[in-house]
């Protein structure tokens, strides 16, 4: 049984990754498309996201145990903790990324 519970969490893995990337592929085309702020909230949840996860990751036996699913219910711990840090403004990066990114594009412009 053991085989089949690996194979799920490494498919429920490469999706969550697959999922980060999409994010940040939403993101990147944002910031290019002139809507610097809603560039910056994205990668501001992603980043969050990110990094809950990986101090989730350094908690023995984790939140949910090690049950099958329990990957499932971490994730989504991951991207709410993570969302909800970012809409709070609780990291306070959306502004240097803005601003960031509006500097690249007046860059670009001229």
């Amino acid at each position: 049984m053991q085989p089949i519970q690996g194979d799920m969490a490494a498919r429920a893995s490469d999706a969550v990754a697959s999922a980060q990337g999409a994010e940040l592929e939403r993101a990147r085309a944002a910031s290019g498309s002139g809507d610097p702020a809603k560039a910056a909230k994205m990668f501001e949840e992603l980043l969050a996201t990110m990094m809950v996860r990986e101090m989730r990751r350094g908690l023995e036996g984790g939140f949910f145990g090690s049950g099958s699913g329990s990957d499932i219910y971490e994730g989504w711990l991951d991207q709410h903790v993570g969302k909800s840090l970012a809409d709070t403004g609780a990291l306070d990066l959306a502004q240097s990324i803005r601003f960031s990114i509006q500097g690249k594009q007046s860059e670009e412009a001229r």
